[in-house]
């Protein structure tokens, strides 16, 4: 048997292995570093089989890993000066990535667009070419941010191209970009409310990019001709893409408690949205001002 012979066999041996639980194949995985690893080993078609290199920030590399808006596919980019790889790989139509195995793959479709009815996948490094290919991928963690970011993967894949042996490996990647902080929104209606004996009420609205508790404070001054101030505080739970209402009275402290307000087409309002992050602790403000009507 010659030796790319004994390759072929053994990738088949090595496909039907798919079957099992991915992630157990490839080789032993040095400590994960925080931003992240890629590793691969095989022939790449450059004469060097079974050359297990690796690739991670410690060695001034870059990973990249982006999902699709449905959270199907995933493409990876690992960049260093004169050397690149990516990775592809898809769910079958109809279902997102997610943590489990994926054998019986086929090669990423080069259509754009283009959704198979089984998992697809292509690891390429800077050699390039096959045409075709069988293999599968394990995912162990899987982690979505917002829109097509990735937090976390953790995953093995082992592929088998028609012009070239086994390739196999892993990747582990953790997106270390500090989150956004809570982005704060706050208004002030232009009418408030009058009790008869002279209580003023305002409201408003707060909207949030994270749900988090949001503290309104502010307060109201009004000339008639003597000057009136009062306080207002009230706290909300805020849910993100809605606008959540806010009612408030105000507490005279000038001139003296108990001071009343009057009918009024010119009270001038403060409001002061604030909120602590609650991934980052950082703690955010939004403030709007407004004339308002007193009825």
């Amino acid at each position: 048997m010659s030796a790319r012979a004994a390759v072929r066999t053994a990738a088949v041996l090595a496909a039907a292995a798919l079957a099992l639980p991915v992630a157990a194949a490839g080789p032993a995985r040095a400590a994960e570093m925080p931003q992240g690893e890629f590793n691969w080993s095989g022939d790449q078609g450059d004469g060097f089989d079974d050359q297990a290199r690796w690739y991670g920030p410690g060695q001034g590399d870059r990973i990249d890993v982006t999902a699709s808006a449905d959270h199907r596919t995933l493409r990876v980019t690992i960049t260093r000066p004169g050397d690149s790889w990516t990775m592809d790989l898809a769910a079958p139509a109809g279902q997102v990535l997610a943590v489990g195995n994926y054998a019986d793959a086929v090669k990423t479709p080069e259509m754009p667009g283009t959704v198979l009815d089984r998992p697809s996948m292509f690891v390429n490094g800077y050699r390039g070419g096959c045409s075709t290919l069988t293999g599968g991928f394990g995912i162990r963690e899987l982690v979505f941010g917002e829109g097509t970011a990735v937090k976390r993967i953790d995953l093995s894949y082992q592929q088998d191209c028609d012009d070239r042996g086994v390739l196999k490996g892993y990747l582990t990647a953790n997106d270390v970009t500090p989150p956004k902080p809570v982005a704060l929104g706050v208004t002030v209606n232009g009418s408030g409310t009058l009790s008869k004996t002279g209580k003023a009420t305002l409201n408003g609205t707060v909207t949030c990019s994270k749900p988090v508790k949001v503290s309104v404070g502010g307060s109201g001054r009004q000339e008639q001709p003597k000057t009136v101030v009062g306080g207002f505080r009230v706290e909300v739970d805020c849910v993100p893409g809605r606008s959540i209402p806010w009612q408030a009275p105000l507490q005279v402290h000038i001139p003296e408690e108990d001071t009343p307000f009057v009918r009024s087409e010119r009270l001038a309002a403060f409001a002061n949205a604030s909120a602590t992050d609650p991934e980052s602790g950082t703690y955010v403000v939004a403030s709007a001002d407004k004339w308002v009507r007193l009825r």
